[in-house]
């Protein structure tokens, strides 16, 4: 949504609840409400202004805020993975971009910005970890699809 829609949507809803309180507010009747017709008013309109400041400091904190543009890349991409191979076990661990071109510009994931790769081998298991941009040697994609 577009942050001056919500800014309508903050004020309409500011609007409502203020008139809306303004009405609860002087009609219900509590036992410690002031008797005069007037002193009424002012206590609606002083619980009906608290009530709608709230809601619009909550709605304007909304309209406020700033979205990111979606066709940007994030700030940083982070891919964290865990492996464990054991007796003769084969792993692959791949961080990034696997065997493919760079990314362009327009490409909102990119190149991992951080890449945690975590891998525990026992016995003649082996594991090979590959992270960011670089790539796996040739074959690799084979051996790795092979039931």
């Amino acid at each position: 949504m577009a942050r001056s829609a919500r800014w309508v949507v903050t004020a309409v809803a500011a609007t409502v609840v203020f008139v809306v309180c303004l009405r609860v507010g002087r009609s219900v009747s509590f036992g410690w409400m002031p008797e005069a017709e007037a002193d009424r008013w002012v206590v609606a309109t002083a619980f009906a202004t608290v009530v709608s400041t709230v809601t619009g400091a909550a709605g304007g904190w909304w309209a406020g805020r700033e979205q990111p543009d979606p066709s940007s890349p994030p700030a940083e991409r982070v891919v964290s993975q865990q492996v464990t191979a054991s007796g003769r076990g084969r792993a692959v661990q791949v961080g990034g971009n696997q065997n493919t071109p760079f990314p362009s510009s327009a490409d909102a994931g990119g190149v991992p910005g951080r890449v945690d790769q975590d891998a525990k081998v026992s016995d003649d298991a082996s594991v090979t970890q590959v992270g960011g941009d670089q790539h796996t040697g040739p074959g690799d994609d084979e051996r790795q699809q092979r039931p």
